[in-house]
């Protein structure tokens, strides 16, 4: 992912290297466009490795628009459908559905694309969600999701049936960022009044827990997101101290990257993180309103965003999530919206 036209210096001046720096996106005339086709990352003449595709906002996505002519003789259409009203936690399954989890409504909003609708999840049976957090999909498509003030993490059959819960026994506080193993049929979760990480099976075993408070290696200070790459190494988002840390699937400290600041390659409120098919970090921090692409040195390659409402940019970015096809889902909070992009590996260019 050769990016930075210096070498991946992204501290070098002049006008060009700044712009590229600040994520704004340009056609190949070099004039600025807001249409979706036209949204790439880094400028021209670099390799574009960013593209921005679309967003999803609620039911109303999939509705088609009335015609001009009923437009005029009925006027406008009230959308009464659901809608995202603070989503925070993103994910796709193996069939390409969206689940989205949302603090405002209490629940886990499902995105059908082939089906063309928005199922709600979580808010019947025997358990209604209150704060939904981290969500995770497992291979036969059962759906793990942490709930920050119910202090567990249950599981939804495919069918949306609550079938196991998780954290009572092992006195959870604040489950947030959850991450899935497949290989391992593990389940990592980040409870950030406890600065730990705990683990268990899908099955729901509990296979035990790492971590406490402090600024040391292996230590937290208010986790809340994670994810898990090819090698089943286990990445952290470490907010209070303003890092991402790695650790082997045991929970040995393997290597951190970042510190506080407002410099490229710092962070200030780092949330969600997702890693590609190339092993490329992605590191959202709801302060800068962007997302930050790092190597497995923990180098800056690219950040993406801003703050603003149009398509690429971002008001309080949380979750993010990479699936097999390289797609990047990215929850704007504030926007009420997940922003969906394309990674472009240098082999498809």
């Amino acid at each position: 992912m050769a990016i930075l036209p210096d070498g991946g210096r992204p501290w070098v001046a002049g006008t060009i290297r700044l712009l590229l720096m600040t994520g704004i996106a340009f056609v190949s005339t070099g004039t600025f466009s807001g249409a979706s086709g036209d949204l790439a990352w880094p400028l021209p003449p670099d390799t574009p490795r960013i593209q921005y595709i679309k967003s999803y906002s609620g039911a109303a996505d999939f509705r088609k628009k009335p015609s001009r002519w009923r437009r005029v003789l009925v006027g406008p259409e009230v959308d009464k459908g659901i809608k995202l009203k603070k989503p925070y936690g993103v994910t796709t399954d193996d069939a390409g559905k969206m689940y989205v989890t949302d603090t405002g409504l209490g629940a886990v909003l499902v995105f059908d694309e082939s089906e063309k609708k928005v199922r709600v999840l979580g808010q019947e049976g025997q358990v209604r969600l209150v704060t939904p957090i981290g969500l995770a999909v497992a291979t036969d498509g059962s759906v793990f999701v942490s709930d920050a003030d119910l202090n567990q993490v249950f599981r939804f059959s495919a069918e949306g049936r609550m079938d196991l819960s998780l954290g009572k026994a092992e006195g959870l506080q604040n489950p947030t960022g959850i991450a899935l193993d497949r290989t391992r049929s593990r389940l990592y979760v980040a409870d950030s009044h406890l600065h730990k990480l705990f683990i268990y099976s899908t099955d729901g075993e509990f296979i035990g827990s790492w971590g406490d408070r402090g600024p040391g290696p292996g230590q937290f200070n208010y986790p809340t997101n994670l994810a898990v790459d090819r090698q089943g190494n286990v990445r952290v988002v470490d907010t209070g101290n303003f890092r991402v840390q790695v650790f082997s699937p045991e929970g040995k400290f393997l290597s951190t990257f970042g510190e506080a600041g407002d410099s490229f390659g710092s962070f200030s409120r780092p949330k969600g993180i997702a890693i590609d098919s190339e092993g490329h970090t992605y590191v959202v921090d709801a302060a800068f309103n962007n997302y930050q692409i790092f190597d497995d040195e923990g180098q800056l390659l690219l950040f993406v965003g801003s703050l603003g409402s149009d398509p690429g940019r971002f008001w309080l970015p949380a979750g993010i999530h990479i699936d097999d096809n390289d797609r990047v889902f990215v929850v704007d909070q504030l926007n009420r919206r997940v922003q969906v992009f394309q990674y472009l590996p240098e082999d498809r260019n």
